[in-house]
């Protein structure tokens, strides 16, 4: 049984999150969301195993938001939606507490692959979670792109240009037409996109207020799990283990063609010859099941205590 709720965001924005019981009793609850131009469904299939009925089989009572302006949390942007970065972090709220009014008695986390996986975080360093963090959260390939994290001049110099020419299309059409560039299944808007392009241009992951996310992330008092994968070349591990070095309770799995190890070489239990997928794999393959497990027995580690 699948269950879908209805919640509005501080601006009126209604949010569309389906929730997913196990058959037996929950260990925890955790809030699963998407990457940047798709919606949920990279989660949630019933053709194939999916990550977000391994984490339920595993014991977790999992809410798969759509983002706001993806799926069925629209308008989308070719029906006149428009969201900013600063909307779609202070949304982490709203699923937090709808979370915690469905499962007063459950541990708390958090899963984001790519955006989410960032937009959370981003909200960990704000005044807002200081009472409301959740208990862990899992950063799935997720990256910032900075000039100060990434070395390499001919891949910056390609990032810069990709985000121009986002950012015009974005300025003509109002969107980013991502399925027409396919690059994904859902328009991005021209607010948000526009705020990933100042940062890159400010070299600074900030808020339009000028909240420093980057600068609030040794505050982050909560375990954080990393995925990065070496097949990865929207988020490789190379920029994002330095984005996320001020983290103070982080544990980083590194996916490589040899199986994933941690940060301190060890091999990560389950994952041995897993191999390093791609951007989007490690959320869509069935292949990556194994990952899932182990990301539900880390997060029991973690809740379950």
């Amino acid at each position: 049984m699948i269950a879908e709720h209805r919640v509005r965001a501080a601006d009126g924005w209604r949010l569309s999150v389906l929730d997913l019981q196990p058959a037996g009793a929950a260990w925890g609850v955790v809030v699963v969301g998407h990457a940047i131009m798709v919606d949920r469904r990279t989660f949630l299939r019933r053709d194939r195993p999916c990550l977000a009925r391994t984490l339920c089989d595993a014991g977790l009572r999992v809410l798969l938001p759509d983002l706001r302006g993806h799926g069925a949390s629209g308008p989308d942007p070719a029906r006149g939606g428009d969201w900013s970065y600063d909307q779609l972090v202070e949304d982490t709220a709203v699923y937090l507490d709808l979370a915690r009014r469905l499962a007063p008695d459950l541990p708390l986390a958090t899963l984001g692959h790519s955006l989410f996986g960032h937009t959370t975080t981003a909200w960990c360093t704000t005044a807002a979670a200081r009472e409301s963090a959740p208990a862990a959260h899992v950063a799935l390939c997720a990256d910032f792109w900075l000039p100060d994290t990434e070395d390499r001049p001919l891949v910056w110099a390609l990032k810069r240009l990709v985000m121009a020419v986002g950012t015009r299309f974005t300025g003509v059409l109002g969107r980013l037409p991502a399925r027409g560039f396919g690059v994904g299944s859902a328009d991005e808007a021209y607010s948000c996109f526009d705020d990933l392009r100042r940062c890159i241009a400010e070299d600074g992951w900030r808020a339009r207020s000028g909240h420093d996310y980057r600068a609030g992330l040794a505050g982050v008092d909560l375990p954080v799990l990393l995925v990065l994968s070496e097949g990865d070349r929207v988020a490789s591990p190379r920029t994002a283990e330095r984005l996320w070095s001020p983290l103070p309770r982080r544990t980083t799995w590194r996916l490589a063609a040899g199986g994933a190890t941690d940060q301190d070489g060890r091999g990560v239990p389950g994952l041995a010859g897993f191999g390093a997928p791609g951007h989007m794999a490690p959320v869509t393959d069935p292949a990556s099941e194994p990952l899932w497990r182990a990301i539900a027995t880390w997060l029991k580690g973690q809740l379950v205590a």
